[in-house]
């Protein structure tokens, strides 16, 4: 067994338990996603390769809806920019993004609010404290 079919298989008993059912789509959202290198739209997991099901988009929609709700899956708000989405492992990731193009890179350092994030988490008695960090610029690519 792949170490990529082991990790899905995972996920799969997650969903379970917190009350989805074991789905064609669910299987193809989290193949696509556990595979992806970086946040992906709606539309680019429907049109995955990986994805291999045929499936409405409002049910993709609602599927990653309902993985965002259980934390499975992270919602990332690209301002005017479609909505991306990505597993949630471990950490967090911090994002790069083009302005112009909308490519989205992961900040490949240690995050630079972390120790803010615990700061505050202690200050105010807030638990489960997270954040997102997105830097908006112009890619290589579009410099030129």
């Amino acid at each position: 067994m792949s170490k990529s079919s082991v990790a899905i298989d995972e996920l799969i008993t997650v969903c379970s338990a917190s009350g989805l059912r074991r789905t064609a789509a669910l299987e193809a959202c989290l193949r696509v996603l556990a595979t992806a290198e970086q946040p992906m739209t709606l539309q680019q997991i429907a049109s995955d390769p990986a994805f291999g099901v045929s499936c409405d988009p409002a049910t993709i929609y609602r599927l990653i809806t309902r993985l965002e709700e259980r934390r499975i899956v992270r919602r990332i708000g690209f301002h005017s920019r479609a909505a991306h989405y990505c597993l949630r492992e471990g950490s967090h990731q911090d994002y790069l993004i083009c302005r112009d193009c909308g490519s989205v890179e992961v900040l490949d350092i240690a995050c630079p609010v972390e120790h803010l994030e615990k700061q505050i988490a202690e200050e105010s008695g807030f638990s489960d404290l997270e954040h997102e960090l997105e830097f908006f610029g112009r890619c290589l690519a579009c410099q030129k």
